[in-house]
């Protein structure tokens, strides 16, 4: 009998935590070690069925088990402008070349790791280079396993387990969705601590086994200090300091657990009646924001990173709102969900409609804008939400900040409105030629994220005040609402 795995990595445990092992299908892939390929994995396989001749794009998809709608996306806003494909979708000879770059690196290679989750399937957003096991000191009665705490103390530790839900199936298309939240969740935890190990660069990658291993990962339940969720899950892999991708499928999960329930519901120490079973009690602490969201925000739904964002942004506006006095961080915190709300805004605008990157200079030609062109660029737009102070604040913008926005949607707030401003060009459908200037109140947003830059860092200096991020709060909960029409 194959004994059970389990991983830990070192991420603190948190105040109040309580272990908890979380179920997950680890899958080894392998991806360049030294070299940053020009193609990602899904370009990389939609270049090769084009070189053997297949060139219409649901055959592509149903090859491929991905999305159609992905795989047109990719064709007409990736392969065509850099020209690596024909629009009859045929192979160039560019194509060719840098298909073939790809596929001869394969002998720079490193091992790294991608996880799934065995209770809803998704991938978790996170990959890394190693995988920490350790060992029970032993298993209990009933069959859960024992650790060690301390050495000295002979202190243990008895998380509770789930039990695996669902087998691990390769789906390529949810993996295409969680490079991009892992990249996201990096940039802002890079924001907060400048010694954060640097991402892992799995741009392409393939997969070593045609199987998944089943393992365990380690992590807590804890209390929400800030009061504004009863509970959260610890991110085991430390990037953030809660998961809602774990803490979302585990709601899911506890009406059919009981023994779960029960043990979020003891590690909270709350007081609950007798005719109230713990999912019962759990799912009541839920209920005020649950139905709020669904009430007023349901279509957030459809953009799943969006919709957290939102949530935190409510919860925490509404814990200071309630606090007679509020601590500086609560404030600050609130600042920079905030700011994370608008750029999540931004993040889905570019992917909804992408700029042209070749509509800015090339980065082999110029470094950085000329004196006055990104003023005129901006000019060119005619846009009325334009104003001379917009074009004025945003023309700082560095030129290799709007390029990153436009390749690949993460950059800063600046860079990536710059961006979306120049997916106008061609769109007769994009937002910001239907909405009107005074709805866009692009003036205002810069303001927010003029606020969380200067007020919102770690080295001192200006703090922002209570009712200063709740103002800001409000305006950009008001302004992502504006664009529901086209979620």
């Amino acid at each position: 009998m194959v004994a059970d795995r389990y991983l830990r990595f070192d991420v603190r445990r948190p105040p109040g935590g309580r272990p908890f092992l979380w179920p997950v299908r680890v899958w080894k892939v392998l991806y360049p070690k030294n070299r940053v390929l020009k193609l990602n994995l899904f370009q990389q396989a939609i270049l090769g069925l084009a070189r053997a001749r297949c060139q219409d794009s649901a055959e592509m998809a149903e090859l491929l088990g991905l999305d159609q709608e992905l795989v047109a996306f990719i064709i007409a806003t990736q392969l065509i402008p850099n020209g690596w494909m024909t629009t009859l979708g045929a192979l160039t000879p560019q194509g060719e070349r840098v298909l073939e770059e790809a596929q001869d690196a394969s002998e720079e290679v490193r091992m790294g790791y991608a996880y799934q989750d065995a209770i809803s399937g998704n991938w978790f957003p996170r990959f890394t280079e190693e995988i920490p096991e350790i060992e029970a000191k032993r298993i209990d009665e009933r069959g859960y396993p024992v650790f060690l705490r301390d050495l000295d103390s002979g202190k243990e530790d008895r998380p509770f387990r789930l039990n695996h839900y669902r087998d691990g199936v390769m789906d390529m298309g949810a993996l295409f969705d969680a490079f991009q939240r892992y990249r996201t969740d990096h940039e802002h935890a890079k924001q907060r601590d400048e010694e954060l190990a640097t991402r892992v660069r799995i741009e392409s990658l393939s997969f070593v086994e045609d199987s998944a291993q089943p393992m365990w990962l380690w992590t807590w339940i804890f209390p929400d200090e800030a009061g504004s969720q009863p509970w959260l899950v610890a991110d085991p892999f430390g990037l953030q300091q809660a998961a809602s991708w774990l803490r979302k499928p585990l709601q899911e999960v506890l009406p059919q657990n009981a023994g779960a329930a029960r043990y979020i519901a003891d590690a909270m120490g709350e007081v609950r009646s007798d005719n109230t079973s713990p999912e019962e009690w759990l799912r009541s602490l839920e209920n005020h924001i649950d139905l709020t969201l669904l009430a007023d925000y349901n279509w957030a739904r459809k953009v799943p990173l969006v919709e957290g964002f939102l949530a935190s942004v409510l919860r925490r506006r509404a814990l200071l709102a309630s606090q007679e006095k509020s601590w500086q961080e609560d404030v600050t915190s609130l600042l920079i969900e905030t700011h994370n709300l608008a750029e999540s805004v931004l993040q889905w605008l570019l992917k909804m409609y992408p700029a042209d990157i070749r509509r800015l200079p090339h980065w082999k030609d110029q470094r950085d804008w000329k004196d006055g062109e990104a003023h005129y660029y901006l000019q060119f737009f005619n846009l009325p939400c334009l104003t001379e102070n917009v074009i004025r604040r945003l023309s700082e913008q560095r030129l290799d900040q709007v390029r990153t926005a436009a390749k690949r949607g993460g950059s800063s707030l600046k860079a990536l409105l710059f961006a979306g401003l120049l997916g106008t060009v061609d769109q007769a459908g994009h937002p910001f030629l239907k909405l009107p200037a005074d709805e866009l109140l692009l003036s205002r947003l810069l303001d927010m994220a003029d606020a969380r830059n200067k007020k919102a860092g770690h080295s001192g200096g200006e703090r922002i005040a209570r009712e200063e991020a709740m103002e800001y709060a409000d305006f950009v909960v008001e302004w992502v609402q504006i664009f529901k029409g086209w979620y």
